[in-house]
């Protein structure tokens, strides 16, 4: 038994069986404590409950206090023992609503009745004392549960991460058709729901500056160009890097992954941040196999890019390619060989692509630098990159590129060619691009008849109009200004109008 462990209550109605119930009660080493009425009980006990109420039938209501709706009694959390004697026997039927723990009637001698009470509240109390552990212990395992599959979730996220990077791959390799690096990774990136934002600064061809691409995408974020004070021929300088990333923090906010996209030399030609949705995917995708990977994916474009149109996809120059073209009109030449001769059997057709506009803009922006050589190189790159036509090109000076094709691929590669023209990144082969972002250049693509006299009278009458067009300008303008000084000999007002 556990007797020193309790704490006894008494509302009786009685002095003389409160002091024969609290003497058992004593002996058993418990102190009971004594209230006179239900309203000092109900006080007493709101905090606090007792281990054993003994209450006197006759105490169960006292004017305004019912010991029915105490919060313990409601809880039935109460332990309850009622006191009666004979006369109060009846009034034992109102507590057939509680909960309780039986009845103690007034006898002469009260150690035996209370001694057989408190074995059964013990009992009670090593139950709800073993309850109460279980429930600890329920607590404890639903915690650790919660916490497996916490760490169960944060681990199947973490593969999910981890083998995202081969997803991110696959879709990649899939865009490998796409004229540029770039172009393939803003379709891929889009794509990807964890990444919130990224951004690009690649090293200009002359080293020094960095720029950002153009992109319609809505997770890009444009950086702005980047003077570096000192040129980076070999590739991205670290204090050219830790420029870059300094800014990207500023405009993107902290938590950024940088990736270095290296060609074919030691330092990175571009660098790529990244901000990611949630810190799990920013903490466990593998970020250095998605760098590794980008590596190789952009060499191998970069060294498309950097070669030299082979012998069948350019010809020698404009005199050989109008040889060429004679062939069709004036057939094969005696000391020719069997595979030139064989060339010419097949059925090409001519396009070409009129970049006047371009050398228009060019000209009025003398002091803005253009890379010739890698314009050339790349548009033809790109485009054999983009196509799965075959095709020969060559030049007329710097105003024309034109190509062959076979006419079985006229209709595909004519679009493309089209399409690609129209969308090419003109500017960004002039130093100072920014200046020629608002610069509409748009080369004209036709079909030519498949002779060199027809291809040089339509580059010709090319050239006509456009001398046409500054002369009619020229003339404009020298009339307008005639008419301004007649008007103001006149003592007239100056008209705009011819």
């Amino acid at each position: 038994m556990r007797e020193k462990q309790l704490s006894v209550a008494l509302l009786l109605s009685d002095l003389n069986e409160v002091k024969e119930i609290s003497a058992v009660f004593k002996r058993l080493g418990i102190i009971p404590h004594f209230y006179e009425d239900l309203k000092t009980f109900w006080n007493g006990t709101l905090e606090r409950i007792p281990s054993l109420c003994i209450i006197d039938v006759k105490k169960m209501s006292e004017g305004e206090f019912v010991l029915q709706n105490h919060p313990a009694v409601i809880a039935e959390k109460m332990p309850l023992i009622f006191f009666y004697s004979k006369n109060t026997e009846p009034l034992l039927v109102s507590t057939n609503n509680f909960f309780h723990l039986g009845f103690l009637k007034k006898c002469e001698d009260y150690e035996s009745p209370l001694r057989a009470i408190l074995k059964r509240v013990n009992h009670f109390l090593e139950l709800e004392f073993e309850n109460l552990h279980l429930k600890k212990d329920l607590q404890t395992l639903n915690q650790s549960i919660e916490q497996l599959k916490y760490e169960k979730e944060t681990i199947e996220l973490t593969d999910q991460y981890q083998s995202m990077v081969k997803s991110v791959c696959l879709q990649l390799e899939d865009l490998r058709g796409e004229s540029e690096f770039f172009k393939a990774v803003e379709k891929t990136f889009q794509s990807i729901d964890e990444i919130a934002e990224f951004a690009l600064l690649e090293l200009s061809f002359n080293g020094q500056k960095l720029l950002s691409p153009i992109s319609q995408v809505q997770k890009f974020r444009s950086i702005p160009s980047l003077w570096l004070g000192q040129a980076c021929p070999q590739g991205i300088e670290l204090f050219a890097q830790n420029m870059a990333t300094q800014v990207a923090i500023d405009i993107m906010g902290g938590d950024l992954v940088s990736l270095l996209i290296k060609g074919n030399q030691s330092k990175p030609d571009k660098i790529m941040f990244i901000k990611s949705k949630n810190e799990l995917f920013y903490n466990q995708f593998d970020w250095n196999m998605l760098e590794a990977y980008l590596n190789g994916f952009y060499a191998s474009f970069k060294n498309q890019l950097d070669s030299k149109p082979s012998v069948e996809k350019k010809f020698g120059s404009t005199f050989e390619a109008m040889s060429f073209l004679d062939k069709f009109l004036y057939g094969n030449q005696a000391s020719e060989t069997i595979e030139q001769k064989l060339a010419t059997k097949k059925d090409f057709r001519l396009i070409d692509v009129d970049l006047n506009n371009l050398i228009d803009i060019i000209l009025k922006r003398s002091n803005n630098r253009f890379f010739w050589d890698k314009f050339e190189k790349e548009f033809i790159n790109k485009l054999e990159i983009q196509t799965r036509c075959d095709f020969k090109s060559f030049s007329q000076g710097v105003n024309h590129i034109s190509f062959l094709v076979e006419s079985r691929e006229l209709d595909s590669f004519f679009s493309e060619l089209k399409e690609f023209a129209s969308r090419f990144s003109y500017w960004k082969y002039f130093e100072d691009h920014d200046a020629m972002l608002a610069q509409m250049i748009s080369p004209k693509v036709t079909m030519v008849p498949l002779s060199a006299y027809a291809y040089l009278k339509a580059s010709q009458n090319t050239l006509l109009i456009k001398q046409e067009q500054t002369h009619s300008s020229n003339l404009e303008k020298e009339t307008l200004a005639k008419i301004k000084t007649r008007e103001l000999i006149w003592g007239r007002e100056p008209s705009n109008e011819i």
